[in-house]
């Protein structure tokens, strides 16, 4: 059984590479070119802020809906290591999560004074597929049941939410000088080594979602 600190710590390991702040504060800068710093700012608190909410609630009440719908939590994870798997890939080959479609619809948004703090930043960007499958994964982990060691790992896997949503917030706020000291070449650098770490995370996700698969069914 973890203990309260190592629940939060592999939360939060789990989730900042998958979430990725720093790799996404340069689409930020470029979506909030024209925006003053002010502005800027102000999107960035709501941008962390959407990522915490969307996240606590899948980490809540995610697997009460997926139980209403008849979806076992050992297939969300064989899927949700599919998509960070795939998330993985594409970092690793340097294509953006924003489809260049996605991303001038963002700039169009924000010319036309409309928040984009929802979309796309959190969904798809940050809080999307492979974070939600994630924060999902914990929720199997922290316990099915009203115990008190299932409360206290849910709550280990909050802080590490919230931790999360404050480097977000971090990462965004300061974007430019984030830009300034790393470089696109640093950033994009730093994206693909949490890549790897992303796409074991992913494999991880997808053995233990077959491990447990198989003990349900009484394979193993």
């Amino acid at each position: 059984m973890q203990t309260f600190f190592e629940f939060a710590v592999g939360s939060l390991l789990a989730l900042f590479p998958v979430v990725d702040p720093v790799g996404g504060a340069p689409i930020f800068l470029l979506l909030t070119t024209h925006a003053s710093q002010s502005v800027r700012r102000q999107l960035a608190q709501r941008t962390a802020l959407y990522v915490l909410l969307v996240l606590l609630l899948f980490l809540f009440i995610g697997g009460g809906i997926l139980r209403f719908f008849g979806i076992s939590l050992e297939v969300v994870r064989i899927a949700g290591g599919i998509v960070i798997f795939n998330a993985a890939w594409q970092t690793m080959n340097s294509q953006p999560k924003l489809s260049p479609r996605d991303n001038a619809a963002a700039i169009h948004r924000l010319e036309q004074h409309e928040d984009i703090s929802l979309i796309p930043m959190t969904i798809p960007m940050l809080a999307g597929p492979g974070s939600i499958a994630v924060t999902l994964g914990l929720a199997a982990q922290a316990g099915r049941d009203f115990s008190t060691a299932t409360f206290v790992n849910l709550t280990a896997a909050a802080i590490a939410i919230a931790l999360v949503s404050l480097t977000v917030y971090l990462s965004l706020s300061s974007s430019t000088l984030l830009l300034k000291l790393l470089g696109d070449r640093g950033i994009s650098a730093i994206s693909r080594i949490l890549g790897l770490f992303i796409m074991a995370i992913g494999v991880q996700l997808i053995l233990n979602g077959l491990a447990d698969w198989l003990e349900l069914v009484g394979l193993r």
